[in-house]
């Protein structure tokens, strides 16, 4: 076969040289590419002639049409234009299935591009690459409307997905997207002129992810292109200053916010940037106006969310529970390498931790425990917790952390034990109420500065959510944090669409609308900014996110 292959190939030109032009491999070996992709256009060839001729599997083709560009996008590969590779992507695998289903119906038979895809998403209708391929195509067409339900259909399987976020906003431009299934807020976001705007977290805010991975922003899924590992670098500032982070700060001065989600970025699909000319804080002005990308002082904000280990599964985060099998601290060598050297920098707020449990995993009890304010001067603790571990005893093994905390907030997402105990398991009311009680006994005795509480709003718990305040109030707390259900991959589409009461296409979302349009709802004290754009009143009006002047 191989033999075969390489003959094939030597022989004349094959069609994949040009078909693959804009894809190159990163280590360089050209012949070995090459090979690869003769014999995956032989391995579909060959299914394709099958089934046009009435003996093959139209299952299989479709399959294999999906299979073998999951194996050509094996991170050896990647566009020769393009630099930053988000954690989700698929831009490869699009790009090599468009050119198989443009190439095949070269061989004959009554099928075309278009049929194939259909074949495709008969057999895998949650195949991301094809639901974005058959988009592209119907938007190259002038059908904005089944592009803009393509692009929707790819976001509703994985938020995330810049790719898919492209063709959503380059379809809403359309002038006739109004009259498509986009959303007044998806149109907005799509329209909104960035070149005179600024955002500063690029230049201030780090935020670690899963396996170490680091992103320039609040939130990894608002710009989710990794500036390096925090677990493996030789040092903090190989990331912070990284040409990647210098990339997305580039982009940001130049206006085009390339990096950045227009669906999922509170600050983006509210339309509340800034302009570049209102910013006045010293050092963001020195970027702006001298085009600068290394940023030398330390982060304002580390937020770190690396370990996923936690006592609880919430569906909302992760489909089991994740736990460490070893007590040892694997991420040790990082704590001291990168980790706790930028701590002792920062003249701001780190946030602990939006990936897991801090009290259940052995790392991050490590970095709390070394906290100390003779180390760690301009440093205050974001602490986020889910409380089911915060017992008075627990406590009592972090002597240093109370006066290094900003605040400890912790995730309920209900006001009644069973709406929590179907939301967050295995977690229990009881507990959760003695140990709330507990923090709110610290709060009054000035023992922490900020008791806070969470709410992951979604179709099983939004009537809950003025219910909530109630709580909130009885608990003295100072700050509630209401935030939108979004699909990182723990969901399939169905469930999905049941859950995400923030759709506009869900049955309740009225509802939802009247519950923020609440007065109760405006307390400043009441975060919701994930929820804002969903407010038409607010996105047209001249509030703003203070923070980001």
């Amino acid at each position: 076969m191989l033999r075969r292959v390489v003959a094939q190939h030597f022989r004349a030109p094959h069609w994949t040289e040009a078909a693959f032009r804009d894809l190159a491999p990163i280590d360089g070996n050209i012949m070995r590419w090459r090979l690869r992709l003769v014999a995956a256009a032989d391995e579909l060839e060959g299914l394709y002639v099958g089934w046009r001729d009435g003996g093959g599997s139209g299952a299989a083709l479709a399959q294999a049409l999906v299979d073998v560009p999951v194996r050509l996008d094996d991170h050896n590969t990647w566009h020769a234009d393009r630099r930053l590779r988000s954690y989700v992507d698929v831009s490869i695998q699009v790009a090599v299935l468009r050119a198989f289903v443009e190439h095949l119906p070269t061989l004959g038979g009554t099928s075309t591009p278009d049929t194939l895809l259909a074949l495709v998403l008969d057999h895998l209708p949650q195949s991301r690459p094809a639901l974005i391929l058959a988009g592209e195509r119907r938007l190259a067409a002038g059908d904005v409307a089944a592009a803009v339900a393509r692009a929707q259909h790819a976001l509703r399987i994985q938020a995330v997905c810049p790719t898919a976020q492209d063709l959503l906003m380059r379809a809403c431009r359309a002038p006739d997207a109004a009259a498509t299934s986009a959303t007044p807020a998806e149109i907005a976001a799509a329209r909104y002129d960035l070149r005179d705007r600024f955002c500063h977290m690029p230049f201030t805010h780090l935020s670690t992810g899963y396996q170490g991975q680091t992103f320039p922003c609040t939130c990894p899924a608002w710009v989710p292109f990794s500036i390096g590992d925090m677990l493996e670098a030789e040092s903090a500032d190989a990331v912070w200053n990284s040409a990647p982070a210098a990339a997305i700060r580039r982009s940001i001065l130049e206006g085009d916010f390339r990096y950045c989600s227009r669906t999922l970025c509170s600050y983006l699909n509210t339309q509340k940037l800034p302009r570049r000319d209102e910013i006045t804080d010293p050092a963001m002005r020195a970027h702006i106006d001298a085009g600068t990308t290394r940023v030398e002082q330390a982060p304002r904000m580390v937020e770190l969310n690396h370990d996923p280990t936690c006592n609880l599964a919430c569906p909302s985060c992760r489909v089991e529970l994740i736990t460490k099998s070893s007590e040892a601290d694997a991420h040790a060598p990082a704590t001291a390498r990168t980790i706790l050297p930028i701590l002792r920098r920062v003249d701001g707020l780190t946030y602990i931790t939006g990936g897991g449990e801090a009290f259940a995993s052995r790392h991050f009890r490590g970095i709390l425990r070394a906290l100390n304010r003779a180390e760690y001067p301009g440093l205050h603790v974001y602490l986020i917790t889910n409380g089911q571990l915060v017992t008075p005893a627990r406590w009592r093994e972090f002597p240093d952390l109370p006066p290094m905390l900003s605040i400890v907030s912790v995730s309920v997402d209900a006001a009644t034990a069973d709406t929590y105990e179907q939301l967050r398991r295995p977690g229990k009311w009881a507990p959760l109420m003695e140990n709330l009680r507990f923090l709110s006994q610290l709060r009054r005795d000035g023992g922490i500065p900020r008791l806070g509480l969470n709410f992951c709003v979604q179709a099983a718990n939004f009537r809950e959510m003025l219910p909530f305040i109630a709580l909130a109030d009885e608990l003295g707390v100072d700050q509630i944090w209401f935030q939108r259900l979004v699909n990182y991959g723990t969901y399939d589409e169905a469930t999905f669409a049941r859950l995400n009461v923030s759709s506009p296409a869900h049955p309740e979302h009225a509802d939802l609308l009247a519950i923020l349009r609440n007065p109760l709802m405006r307390r400043p004290t009441i975060l919701k900014n994930m929820l804002l754009g969903l407010l038409p009143e607010f996105v047209a009006s001249d509030e703003r996110f203070e923070h980001l002047y």
